[in-house]
């Protein structure tokens, strides 16, 4: 049953991740896609919207950034780091992962600086959210467990 929940979770992990970067892309498309159309393949179809292709990519990028976190944040690798350290460790190689797909897949031209910026400024934001509203799952059930104890010491107090 542990094996299962923990599948879950990883196909829940990468859904997650293609959803965020399809709402993305779909935006960037809507916004510059018709100016970017000749500069990237996920905008070869203009702001008509993405090609499947891309679709495909962006789901393995999503296994492959999930796998990296397997990596980073469990103990089966990495032992001795500290969480700042598994972070930026994590993010490194997802930027080094983003440069290989971009030169694989031809997302966008990969010894343009532009582009560079373009895609770390786009990172950095989706990070920020990410790790804000990760924080503040984590205090909502930090509340919920809580409270959950409280009541159990209550219940038990009152045998």
């Amino acid at each position: 049953m542990e094996e299962r929940k923990h599948l879950l979770m990883y196909v829940e992990h990468i859904f997650t991740i293609l959803g965020v970067s399809l709402l993305v892309i779909t935006v960037t498309c809507a916004v510059v896609g018709e100016e970017a159309q000749e500069y990237s393949t996920m905008f070869a179809l203009g702001s008509a919207g993405i090609p499947v292709n891309t679709i495909l990519q962006y789901l393995l990028s999503s296994v492959c950034i999930t796998a990296l976190r397997v990596v980073f944040f469990t103990d089966a690798l990495i032992k001795r780091w500290s969480v700042a350290g598994r972070t930026i460790g994590m993010l490194g190689a997802v930027v080094v992962l983003t440069g290989v797909l971009a030169y694989m897949f031809g997302w966008f031209p990969v010894n343009d600086p532009k582009c560079w910026m373009a895609f770390l400024i786009s990172f950095g934001v989706c990070f920020l959210l990410s790790a804000v509203l990760s924080v503040k799952k984590e205090r909502v059930e930090n509340r919920q467990l809580e409270r959950a104890l409280r009541q159990m010491k209550e219940s038990k107090g009152g045998e």
